[in-house]
């Protein structure tokens, strides 16, 4: 795992998939059909090691599992991500942001699911999602 490696979760508008470099993230193992790298903002390609999904309980509402489908283990990366697109498709679910919190609520209900705050850096984060 990386020296600068970082347990917070990032949602980003830009990536196709949810990237980390720990493993203990990782709860289900699959095979990846796609490129064998991705690339950050400056073009440096990172090697992706595999695909898996993983699956949390909402800090919020007990009762609700959230997914992480098609989940990349990119072992050099020091922040992971989520795809805010392929979360909201995958878990029905909608992303407010605020000048200082972000929410991820239900389609469904309305209710609140995960809330995550602004850090010192100005990105949006969710705490550890085990």
């Amino acid at each position: 795992m990386s020296y600068n490696y970082n347990s917070t979760w990032f949602p980003d508008l830009g990536a196709l998939y949810h990237v980390t470099a720990d493993q203990n993230n990782i709860r289900q193992l699959g095979s990846f059909e796609g490129p064998d790298q991705i690339y950050r903002g400056n073009g440096h390609g990172l090697h992706i090691s595999s695909s898996s999904s993983s699956y949390f309980q909402s800090p919020i509402k007990s009762n609700v599992s959230l997914s992480l489908h098609n989940l990349l283990h990119v072992p050099c990366i020091t922040k992971n991500l989520i795809s805010v697109s392929r979360f909201a498709k995958d878990n029905s679910v909608f992303f407010e942001f605020h000048c200082d919190f972000c929410l991820v609520k239900s389609q469904a209900t309305k209710e609140v699911l995960l809330q995550g705050t602004v850090g010192p850096d100005g990105l949006y984060q969710f705490p550890s999602l085990h």
